[in-house]
């Protein structure tokens, strides 16, 4: 029987080269940026409440992975490394729910310019807790980084509003999260660390989404399957960005994250979002992704 890799190199957006891994970013990009529209269409109206579509969004996740292991076997998710797996579920779960609380409160593209923070907060946390070296270009990006987060919130001519301020605590869980993916990504399986992290997420959602619990209409559970399958599409692509094309050429491409969801704001929810927030959102984006593609090259460089 084939195996994933054997499987995935018979199709035909596997083929290599720079312009399909390019592609590949363009596409897991909008796929994203719909998930975020659908989740605030949701949240935002009333629908479904955060903590529960942050549950349905593991739930049906994992019922889309089911196959696929039921296929080629329990092979695909061996691990010793589980109690990773489950602290990596359990953070990533709070980032989860607040992140979709605060999404159903927040101009979609102010939420995305937030989102490309991680990498930034992600450096911060290896150098202020795990030891890894300061270096000079390293902290001019994170400086960059912090001021465009400034400018996209303002504080002092705009009000501070519950919205971002969940978001911007969610992308800060989520870059601590990003350093156990960077740990278990030397021994796990992509997929192994997909199905894991919704295994675990299901429990601690169903708890937070428990008090506040409402039965989603016919037309809801549709709309959360759909946010499940979109955000595997997405995942699966954006990982194959990377594993076609070198990372300086498909990361940039990343940025029209912002564009996609600034079009769906404006079509969608009547959002139409100021020009401070754009430009802050572009200014945070090239922050992280230099120190993404220089942390790469300087691992190239130490190989």
């Amino acid at each position: 029987m084939e195996g994933p890799r054997s499987l995935l190199a018979r199709l035909p957006f596997t083929l290599t080269g720079a312009g399909v891994g390019m592609a590949c970013m363009l596409a897991a990009t909008a796929c994203f940026a719909v998930m975020n529209g659908m989740i605030r269409y949701l949240g935002k109206d009333g629908l479904v409440p955060p903590a529960e579509i942050a549950f349905f969004r593991a739930f049906f996740g994992l019922v889309l992975l089911l196959p696929v292991l039921a296929w080629y076997g329990p092979s695909l998710i061996k691990t010793q490394r589980l109690r990773m797996h489950a602290l990596r579920g359990t953070i990533q779960g709070v980032s989860m729910v607040l992140f979709f609380l605060g999404l159903s409160m927040t101009v979609l593209a102010k939420a995305t310019a937030f989102e490309f923070a991680a990498p930034i907060i992600a450096t911060a946390i290896a150098v202020l807790f795990l030891g890894e070296p300061v270096r000079t270009r390293r902290l001019i990006a994170m400086g960059v980084g912090f001021v465009g987060i400034m400018i996209v919130l303002r504080p002092g001519f705009i009000p501070l509003a519950w919205g971002p301020v969940l978001v911007i605590v969610s992308v800060i869980i989520w870059a601590g999260c990003q350093l156990m993916i960077r740990s278990l990504s030397r021994t796990e399986s992509s997929f192994a660390q997909t199905f894991y992290m919704t295994l675990f997420l299901m429990p601690l959602n169903f708890a937070a989404a428990a008090p506040f619990w409402v039965w989603p209409s016919l037309h809801a559970v549709m709309v959360l399957v759909l946010i499940a399958g979109v955000a595997n599409v997405g995942t699966v692509l954006y990982g194959e960005a990377f594993r076609r094309a070198d990372m300086s050429a498909v990361l940039p491409l990343e940025s029209t994250k912002i564009i996609w969801t600034a079009s769906i704001g404006w079509a969608f929810f009547a959002e139409t979002p100021d020009i401070w927030t754009l430009f802050g959102g572009f200014v945070i984006f090239a922050a992280a992704a230099y120190i993404t593609i220089r942390e790469a090259q300087l691992a190239r460089a130490a190989k």
